[in-house]
């Protein structure tokens, strides 16, 4: 199929890998994935931030913690769900807690420990009260076998706090938690998100199929954009490199990645952006819909587009190691409502309107988009031309 691989190509590869790998250097990445399982713990720090008067904590055999203030009167209990293998990967990566009860064995908090989920996210769980579910409730069957509903908006995470709280008191009871109900939201999320790939790939494929091109962006937005908020991004990407591929919670769209760089090599460098990028979707319609000409909106530094300037300066920060708010640099999270901040909707609200006016505005901007362009195919220009 390929009768030669250009060299140019070849060393674009090499560059891009370079690049990516330097970031995740300087940016502290040490390639835990590649490195054994990271074991969490739990400090008297962290315990002192639930229990000031805490000084110092006492193992038991059962594996509970007894907290001790400096009279050596005891304060409380806890459990530590690293002691009971109660692991469950979040969006970033596995949430540990500490679980407080009283002699009584009454639940009296939760305290997640610190973790690579994302604090827009860790906070908006808070502030909806899913950690107060347990408190005040007794240590027993019934509670590890109580149903807690995820947190709409950040499911991921929800779910394993929900799923490491009910394995840690299950594994202090010495019974097999029995929360491990189907799960029809990931069971959807999976089927459909294969559908939206085959659905793709045969619009890009087959020509017939793009009289639906329209209904199809449509489903683009709703179920990737609002319905799974499931989109390539800066921030997805970077934490992907430092932290390791998140398969168990996200292999999804870390799918669409990897068939994204395919399909950039074979090239077709435009495939995700076209067809599985929800802001592009919606940017897509606007303009379908919009009776308006389209005017191209190319903006350019001299010659150098200015979306390959923007990213420039995204990796260059990393690279000298300043601190750049990754999910602040897109407009993304605009799709989650009850998380994006009023300039991030207000953001995603004036790309929609300019879409009605301009080609889509924000990819002459978008740094994933660029980063996703710079894949370089390995077909020759001869073939390309002779296509």
């Amino acid at each position: 199929m390929f009768k030669k691989i250009p060299i140019n190509s070849i060393y674009n590869c090499i560059v891009i890998i370079l690049i990516v790998v330097a970031v995740a250097i300087r940016g502290g990445a040490t390639f835990r994935w590649m490195l054994p399982q990271k074991e969490f713990s739990y400090s008297l720090k962290d315990i002192q931030v639930a229990y000031k008067d805490a000084a110092k904590v006492k193992l038991k055999s059962e594996g509970t913690i007894s907290i001790l203030d400096n009279n050596n009167n005891k304060i409380t209990n806890a459990l530590f769900s690293g002691d009971f293998n109660a692991e469950f990967q979040g969006y970033a990566g596995k949430i540990p807690v500490l679980i407080y009860f009283d002699n009584k064995h009454v639940v009296s908090r939760v305290q997640l420990l610190k973790n690579d989920e994302s604090p827009e996210y860790i906070t908006y769980i808070t502030e909806k009260g899913l950690l107060n579910t347990w408190s005040n409730m007794p240590i027993d069957t019934l509670l590890i076998n109580k149903y807690v509903d995820a947190i709409s908006g950040a499911t991921y995470s929800s779910n394993a706090i929900i799923k490491t709280v009910n394995k840690t008191l299950g594994g202090y009871l010495s019974v097999q938690a029995q929360y491990q109900k189907n799960d029809i939201n990931g069971l959807l999320k999976s089927v459909l998100t294969l559908i939206l790939i085959l659905l793709s790939l045969s619009m890009l494929l087959k020509k017939w199929f793009r009289k639906y091109y329209l209904y199809y962006l449509i489903l683009i937005v709703m179920v990737s954009g609002f319905w799974f908020k499931q989109m390539l991004s800066l921030e997805t990407i970077h934490t992907w490199i430092m932290k390791g591929m998140p398969w168990q919670s996200n292999w999804e769209l870390i799918t669409v990645l990897i068939i994204a760089i395919a399909v950039a090599l074979l090239g077709h460098k435009n495939y995700y952006c076209t067809y599985l990028c929800p802001m592009g979707a919606i940017q897509m319609i606007a303009s379908k819909i919009s009776p308006l000409k389209k005017k191209g909106l190319q903006l350019k530094i001299s010659k150098v587009s200015l979306r390959s300037v923007y990213l420039t300066f995204i990796w260059v920060s990393l690279i000298f190691g300043y601190t750049v708010p990754l999910s602040d640099m897109e407009p993304f999270k605009a799709f989650s409502f009850t998380v994006a901040s009023d300039i991030m909707l207000i953001a995603g609200v004036v790309i929609v309107l300019m879409s009605f006016i301009f080609n889509r505005p924000w990819c002459q901007l978008c740094p994933t988009g660029c980063l996703l362009n710079s894949v370089p195919s390995l077909k020759s220009k001869k073939q390309n031309h002779a296509k």
